[in-house]
C-alpha cells in the first residue's frame, strides 16, 4: 500500500472507531504479549460468548488497521492498496448507520493488540482504551525494532498503563517481566500461572472473573477449535498427530511450541518427537543466539530435529537435527521418513510459509479431526 494512503486510512479508521467507542461505550478486554496472543483471545471467547454480547478480533486483525476495524464489525481488510477508497467509503456508511440508528452492537469486545515497533501500543491505547488488560508472555520478537527484550516489555507494559482505577490487568505470575507491570498500574492485578498453557490458563482465571463454574468453563473450553497454524493439532488416518503451529514464530513461541510438543508426546505415548524449524525473522543481532538457543533446545524436547531456512541452519547445528537447502527437500524426506505414532511440531515465522510443509505432510483424504 502506497505511504500516503496507509497514513490516510490510519486516520480515518481512528476517527470513525473513536466515534463509535465513544457512541456505544463497550467494554475493551485487550491482549497482548509475545505469545499465544491470537490462541488466548480466542479462549476468552470461547468461555464467555454465551453469557455476553461480545465481539473478537478475527484472525490476527490486531495492528493499527487491524483494532479499528474490529471496533467498525469488519472481520478482514482489502488485500489490495487500491480497493481501499471503497472500503473506507463503506467504514463511514457502516458507521453513521451506527451513531444514527439503532445498532446491535456488542457491550464487551475482544481486542488482541500487537507491538511490531515502538510506539504500537500507546497508539492503539490512545483510542481503545481497556477495561480488562491481560499479557501473555514477553520474550524476544520484533528486536530490529526494539533492540532489546526490555524495550518490548515497555511497550508491552504501556496496555496495562492504560487501565482505568477500576480496570483489571491479568498477568503472567512466572514471566519476570510482565510480573513486574504490577507496579505499572492502580488497576486491580490478578495473576495466572500458565499451565496447562497461557490460553487455557487465563481463559479459566477470567471466566471465574465473570462468575462462571468451574464445570461450565470445562466444557465450553473443549470446545475450543485452535485456528490454523496456531497451535492446531491435526491427527492422520495412520495415527500420526502433526502440530501446525506454523503461523509464525519468535524464539519464546519456540520455546513454548517445544515444550508443548513434548509434553503431547507423553500423553499420548508417541513413538517419535519430530521437529520441524524454519527462520525465526525480525531478531536483528539477537537472531544468531536465538537460533543456537532453541536448538539447544530442540535437541532435548526431540528425538528427530529437521530445519530449513538460513537463520535455521543455527538450529540444526546446535541441536544436533539435519538441514536443508530448502522446504521441498525437508518435505521429501519427512515423507519417507514419518512412521506410524510419530507426533510432528511445524513452526517458523510467517515469512518462511511452513504451512506449505503442513500441507505436504497432512493427508488430503480422511483425516480424523483437526481440533
Amino acid at each position: 500500500m502506497k505511504t500516503a494512503l496507509l497514513r490516510q486510512v490510519h486516520t480515518i479508521l481512528r476517527i470513525l472507531a473513536i466515534l463509535v467507542l465513544k457512541r456505544r461505550k463497550p467494554k475493551i478486554i485487550a491482549v497482548t504479549g509475545s505469545v499465544a496472543k491470537t490462541s488466548t483471545k480466542e479462549a476468552i471467547w470461547q468461555v464467555l460468548k454465551d453469557d455476553l454480547k461480545i465481539r473478537k478480533s478475527a484472525g490476527n486483525l490486531n495492528t493499527e488497521i487491524g483494532v479499528p476495524l474490529t471496533i467498525l464489525g469488519f472481520s478482514k481488510s482489502p488485500s489490495l492498496w487500491f480497493w481501499w477508497p471503497f472500503f473506507l467509503f463503506w467504514a463511514v456508511l457502516r458507521t453513521l448507520c451506527c451513531l444514527l440508528f439503532p445498532c446491535d452492537y456488542p457491550k464487551w469486545l475482544i481486542l488482541e493488540m500487537a507491538a511490531d515497533k515502538p510506539g504500537d501500543i500507546e497508539y492503539l491505547v490512545s483510542f481503545a482504551k481497556p477495561f480488562v488488560a491481560v499479557v501473555t508472555a514477553v520474550g524476544p520478537t520484533h528486536l530490529e525494532a526494539f533492540q532489546t527484550v526490555e524495550a518490548v516489555a515497555q511497550e508491552k507494559g504501556r496496555l496495562v498503563e492504560a487501565l482505568p482505577n477500576d480496570g483489571y490487568a491479568f498477568l503472567n505470575k512466572e514471566d519476570p517481566l510482565v510480573f513486574r507491570m504490577k507496579n505499572r498500574t492502580k488497576a486491580r492485578v490478578l495473576f495466572f500461572i500458565p499451565k496447562p498453557n497461557i490460553p487455557l490458563s487465563v481463559a479459566s482465571l477470567i471466566g471465574h472473573f465473570f462468575g462462571l463454574s468451574d464445570t461450565k468453563i470445562k466444557e465450553r473450553l473443549k470446545k475450543l477449535v485452535s485456528l490454523a497454524g496456531r497451535m492446531r493439532f491435526i491427527e492422520r488416518p495412520d495415527g500420526v498427530l502433526i502440530i501446525d503451529d506454523s503461523y509464525n514464530a519468535n524464539p519464546l513461541s519456540m520455546e513454548y511450541a517445544l515444550k508443548n510438543l513434548n509434553a503431547k508426546a507423553k500423553e499420548i505415548r508417541a513413538r517419535r518427537r519430530i521437529a520441524v524449524l524454519g527462520d525465526m525473522l525480525e531478531l536483528g543481532d539477537y537472531s544468531a543466539k536465538g537460533h543456537e538457543d532453541i536448538g539447544r533446545l530442540a535437541g532435548k524436547l526431540s528425538d528427530l530435529l529437521l530445519t530449513s531456512g538460513s537463520e535455521a541452519l543455527k538450529i540444526a547445528q546446535a541441536g544436533g537435527g539435519r538441514h536443508f537447502e530448502n522446504k521441498e527437500a525437508l518435505v521429501g524426506f519427512l515423507k519417507k521418513e514419518i512412521k506410524r505414532g510419530d507426533i510432528i511440531l511445524v513452526k517458523a515465522s510467517r515469512g518462511m510459509r511452513f504451512e506449505e510443509v503442513v500441507k505436504a505432510i497432512t493427508s488430503p483424504k480422511g483425516l480424523r479431526k483437526a481440533r
